[in-house]
């Protein structure tokens, strides 16, 4: 009788383990603070549109897409794990193998002298549990931004442009 107690208390404890470290445990929700994704450029389009490419071709990026008539820029960039934290919020808890950003970036005239350049961020990374550790497998995980890597871009453009960025809070929110 006392086995039976004892096995079925053990396989109880099993299965409560099982279930809170595979995810179905309720997690609460982490607001993230508000990154830095737009910003408004003294310049025409095509000043800005020219420097843009410059400042996103620095070896470090593979160009998908170059559309001058939408104003769509669209890279990958890998990120070496252990830049992983500075770049992402990372809260999986995972061993980390490889990430990458897919950026879109985004280019209008606003009006004449004023452009409007909108970055859109996701990264993505590969990384075991430690359950996938057992079970030899990797599985991706999309990562919010910290705004970092928007900033690095819109620096560079802003360097490039010498200094005619208008502040972000001047920047109408037009999309």
């Amino acid at each position: 009788m006392q086995s039976i107690i004892g096995k079925t208390f053990l396989i109880s404890l099993l299965a409560a383990l099982c279930v809170a470290g595979s995810g179905c445990a309720a997690r609460s929700v982490e607001e993230r603070p508000e990154i830095d994704r737009a910003r408004v450029f003294s310049a025409d389009f095509e000043t800005v549109w020219k420097q843009l490419l410059l400042a996103v071709t620095t070896g470090d990026e593979e160009l998908s897409l170059v559309d001058k008539n939408t104003g769509v820029i669209s890279l990958q960039k890998f990120i070496p794990v252990k830049k992983l934290d500075t770049y992402a919020f990372n809260d999986s808890g995972w061993l980390m193998s490889n990430a990458s950003a897919n950026m879109v970036f985004h280019v209008r005239a606003q009006s004449p002298g004023r452009t409007y350049v909108l970055i859109n961020t996701k990264i993505t990374a590969e990384g075991k549990s430690a359950l996938d550790v057992f079970l030899s497998r990797e599985r991706k995980v999309v990562l919010d931004s910290k705004g970092w890597l928007e900033r690095e871009y819109f620096d560079r453009l802003s360097e490039t442009l010498k200094g005619n960025a208008v502040k972000p809070e001047q920047a109408v929110r037009s999309r």
